[in-house]
């Protein structure tokens, strides 16, 4: 009897979890507009949302799936419909900076040179649609800001621009030094498609550490200490594999520049993970509830957007890497299934979660999935794209 009765429980649950699903897959069908892409811009009562919303808000987060090509169009036919005054981007603030430099002061023939000897150093804006996104904003006279930790990489991009500012001999000799040497490490990185037996960044050397060491004893500018300092914790952070630490800098660095955004019309440009409302996807508190509970000190909301691709292709990081295909096991895909149930044809489909929100709130649905629900919490539109395309490199000499 005992047996039986597991058994008969066991049944019940099972058919409680279907029948809860089917609810959550209904609401979503329910509350689900399309919209589609015509070359340069889009059409459809899903686009319209979407910029009726975003025109309310001072401040749009948009969390994004990486190394797509749909996802920068849409963002470059966002900003060509409303005027941000701020773009915040997932780099940090130093690269961004000697990226909006670049973009305001030299021709095209310089840009393309320049591209072409540090490209690989921009992190996601080496990318041939995100270096578009980003000349197309800072064409319109949007303010660039990151707010991210300094990449393994991008010490090379730093470290040759200082070497132009410093005022102190010693330093010049050893910013080239880091430049020199993180090419060099780079290179046998490249070459060896990633293995990372024998190639280590020089990021994470002794050698690099040391060069920090004896920058600090300078006497140097404030500038250049700021960057030491921000070279000394991204190193922390990448060798000491933390999140927290991570998400800590974003925030600081994203109040460090408060009085610059504040009651300004503000585009946020990150990962999916840190732009929800509340919780993110990695049980964190990250930069989209600060913005979020300040929007909401002042009586007001902020617009929070996730887009992603259903099926089909991510680039990669780095020059001739492989292009990697979404499964339904992606990170962001997976907890989506049963809005992507309803997902069909080749339009792009913007699910308000308004109403899942609610129904959770009430509890008249039951989410077992702890990654949806803080994306039905977090986020105000879910955008699904039927199949993406991988973003590439520039072809350059």
């Amino acid at each position: 009897m005992k047996l039986i009765y597991i058994l008969v429980l066991a049944f019940c649950i099972n058919n409680i979890c279907i029948a809860q699903d089917s609810l959550i897959a209904e609401l979503a069908k329910n509350n689900v507009s399309t919209f589609s892409k015509n070359e340069n811009s889009f059409t459809g009562s899903g686009w319209e949302k979407i910029i009726e919303q975003a025109k309310k808000s001072d401040n749009v987060l948009i969390g994004e799936m990486h190394f797509t090509n749909e996802i920068p169009a849409f963002f470059s036919a966002l900003t060509a419909e409303i005027k941000f005054d701020n773009f915040f981007v997932e780099i940090d603030p130093y690269s961004a900076k000697i990226l909006e430099t670049k973009i305001k002061t030299l021709s095209a023939g310089e840009l393309k040179k320049y591209r072409s000897n540090y490209g690989n150093t921009f992190s996601f804006y080496a990318l041939e649609p995100e270096f578009n996104l980003l000349q197309q904003s800072i064409k319109s006279n949007t303010k660039i800001f990151g707010t991210d930790q300094i990449s393994s990489v991008a010490d090379r991009l730093i470290c040759s621009e200082l070497q132009k500012t410093t005022k102190s001999p010693e330093a010049k000799k050893i910013y080239k030094i880091i430049e020199d040497s993180s090419k060099v490490y780079f290179d046998k990185f490249l070459k060896s498609k990633g293995s990372p037996e024998g190639f280590p960044f020089y990021f994470f050397t002794n050698e690099f550490q040391k060069n920090l060491t004896d920058l600090s004893a300078l006497k140097l500018s404030r500038e250049e200490i700021s960057v030491i300092e921000s070279m000394r914790l991204s190193a922390k952070i990448y060798q000491e594999q933390s999140h927290h630490l991570r998400i800590q800098l974003m925030k600081n660095e994203l109040m460090k520049v408060y009085p610059e955004w504040d009651d300004k019309k503000n585009l946020f440009k990150y990962g999916a993970n840190h732009l929800a409302k509340g919780e993110s996807l990695l049980k964190i508190y990250d930069i989209g509830n600060v913005v979020n509970n300040i929007a909401d000190s002042k009586f007001k909301n902020s617009l929070h957007i996730m887009i992603v691709g259903k099926s089909g292709s991510q680039g990669s990081p780095f020059k001739d890497f492989p292009e990697q295909k979404i499964t339904e096991d992606d990170m962001y895909i997976k907890p989506l299934k049963l809005l992507l149930k309803t997902v069909n044809g080749v339009d792009w489909h913007c699910f308000n979660m308004a109403p899942l929100r609610e129904a959770l709130e009430q509890n008249k649905i039951v989410i077992n999935d702890v990654e949806l629900s803080r994306i039905i919490e977090g986020y105000d539109f879910v955008i699904v794209i039927p199949t993406v395309t991988a973003s590439k490199f520039p072809t350059v000499e």
